[in-house]
């Protein structure tokens, strides 16, 4: 076992959910919700709210997971790929997942924040971790 798998995983998610942005896009061009000259230049139109939540969840997979990628990486190249490790790795998957779920669905805030912040939370152990052991 090792961190690149939910590593991998994590990333496959996120290049797999850039199809549910694709096709909220097109569906809101084709629909007539939005002109497709917004995507020019994104602005002077506002999108309509099914296609802002995609654009917002795919954004979102960029920010923290940066993290997460890059503990990872730092974890492989300095070979302390761990048992521990591994579990972090994908308890953070299942908690990006999981606030995939929410913030795609009902959208409950609360909800989200909890999951996030447990993310969030794995993500800094992973650090801190990783630090106490260089």
């Amino acid at each position: 076992m090792s961190v690149i798998f939910p590593m991998g995983l994590l990333a496959i998610f996120t290049l797999l959910y850039s199809s549910v942005l694709i096709t909220g896009r097109k569906r809101a061009v084709d629909s007539g919700d939005i002109k497709p000259s917004y995507f020019k230049e994104y602005n002077n139109d506002t999108p309509p709210g099914y296609m802002q939540k995609a654009t917002r969840h795919w954004s979102n997979l960029y920010e923290v997971p940066v993290l997460f990628y890059a503990v990872c990486a730092a974890i492989l190249a300095l070979g302390l790929d761990d048992i521990i490790f591994v579990y972090m790795g994908y308890s953070f998957l299942g908690f990006r997942l999981v606030q995939a779920f929410i913030h795609t669905t009902y959208n409950n805030i609360y909800h989200r924040l909890l999951i996030f912040s447990c993310g969030l939370v794995i993500v800094l152990s992973m650090w801190i971790r990783l630090l106490l052991m260089v």
